[in-house]
């Protein structure tokens, strides 16, 4: 079975195939997800969302276009994240 980490990096990509989204964006996504496939384990794992991009970021696969020192900085942020 993959980690609750992985998962949601997984669904964090999935949200962005479509385009590019804030992180508010990401973060609806991600539940409404969650929700509508009864994925309840994940709940506990959207705490470190954040994390979960900085992963992907740090992956090569997602960038942004924030000025911000990491993800949960960058919640309300003008700048989006991206398939790179």
């Amino acid at each position: 079975m993959m980690s609750v980490n992985k998962e949601l990096e997984k669904i964090c990509y999935s949200a962005l195939v479509d385009g590019p989204k804030l992180k508010k964006e990401i973060n609806t996504f991600v539940v409404d997800y969650i929700v509508s496939n009864n994925l309840t384990h994940l709940i506990y794992g959207l705490n470190n969302l954040g994390f979960r991009l900085e992963g992907l970021k740090a992956k090569g696969k997602v960038s942004n276009t924030a000025n911000c020192k990491d993800a949960n900085e960058g919640l309300y942020a003008t700048g989006t994240w991206f398939v790179i």
